[in-house]
């Protein structure tokens, strides 16, 4: 009796935590998207009439984003996202996110469909999908898939 009893509160507090795991991954990925959008947004304006020339100035991303600056419509490239993670915040966030080091080429790894740009969607799925350690079983199952080809 005493056995189940410690192993229900010892589930229930595993459960717990995972809770406020995810929900502090789903944070940190929210504000690292903001900084997408910011940058992708500063970046956009650069191509009105009379912005020629201009520079992204990554201080100002600090400044107000919400969660309605993050839309479908946001297409990073590859020149955008080297840009954005060079920012110390961003860098941050991307430690948050237990991100690998190795960040120059994420974005042929995110990229999924090949297509150049990243889409809110896909950047999202592409960085929780590569969250964490690399495991003996994520090398072994990339060598089978390989040789199922």
């Amino acid at each position: 009796d005493i056995t189940m009893r410690a192993a229900k509160e010892s589930e229930a507090v595993t459960a717990e935590q995972h809770s406020r795991e995810s929900i502090r991954i789903a944070r940190t990925t929210r504000e690292l998207l903001k900084k997408f959008a910011a940058a992708y947004r500063m970046f956009s304006d650069m191509d009105e009439p009379g912005r020629s020339g201009a520079r992204i100035d990554f201080k100002p991303m600090e400044s107000s984003f919400t969660d309605e600056d993050i839309h479908e419509h946001i297409a990073i490239t590859k020149e955008l996202f080297l840009l954005i993670i060079q920012d110390q915040s961003v860098q941050f966030l991307m430690d948050e996110l237990d991100l690998p080091h190795d960040r120059a080429n994420l974005f042929e790894i995110i990229d999924a469909d090949g297509s150049g740009t990243l889409h809110v969607t896909e950047l999202v799925q592409g960085l929780l999908k590569i969250r964490g350690e690399v495991k003996k079983s994520d090398a072994v199952a990339t060598l089978l898939a390989t040789k199922a080809i």
